[in-house]
C-alpha cells in the first residue's frame, strides 16, 4: 500500500514539474494590468530589427580578394525575428556602387528575442576598389 502511494506521489510531482516547465518556456502571456491582453507575444517586425554593429575589411580567400562586411543584427522584440535578409551595397572611394549582395543572419539563423545574431557578407574585389558599404535589413 505504501509503495502505491509513493508511485502516485512521484507521478504527480513529475506532472507538476512538466507543467511548470511548459508554462515557463511557452509564449503564453497571462492577463495583467500592464498588458491587458491574452495570447502570444507579438511577432518581431522590421521596426524591431537593427544593425547592432558592423565592420568591413578585405580578405584573401584562395588567392582571390574579397571585401567582407560582418557584424550583428539586433532584435528589440520579445519574440525571435525570422526570415531576416541583409542587403549590402559596396562602394568605391568616389561613392560609385560596385556591387550588391544579400545574406541572412548566420549564428543563430533567427535573431533571438532581445538579442543579436552574427552575420557576414562578401563581394569579390580583386582590385581592392571597395572603400565603404551600406547595409539594409528586410523581412519576408
Amino acid at each position: 500500500m505504501n509503495r502505491e502511494k509513493i508511485i502516485i506521489a512521484l507521478i504527480l510531482i513529475g506532472g507538476i514539474i512538466c507543467l511548470s516547465y511548459f508554462l515557463a518556456t511557452s509564449d503564453i502571456q497571462f492577463k495583467s494590468e500592464s498588458n491587458s491582453t491574452w495570447g502570444s507575444k507579438p511577432p518581431a517586425t522590421l521596426q524591431d530589427i537593427y544593425i547592432a554593429n558592423s565592420t568591413g575589411e578585405h580578405y584573401e580567400v584562395d588567392n582571390t580578394t574579397y571585401y567582407f562586411a560582418y557584424g550583428y543584427v539586433g532584435n528589440k522584440a520579445q519574440k525571435a525575428a525570422s526570415n531576416v535578409t541583409i542587403t549590402a551595397r559596396f562602394y568605391d572611394e568616389n561613392g560609385t556602387l560596385i556591387g550588391t549582395n544579400k545574406t541572412t543572419p548566420y549564428k543563430p539563423k533567427n535573431v533571438p528575442p532581445e538579442g543579436t545574431s552574427y552575420f557576414y557578407i562578401g563581394f569579390k574585389d580583386p582590385d581592392r576598389k571597395i572603400a565603404s558599404f551600406k547595409l539594409e535589413l528586410s523581412m519576408k
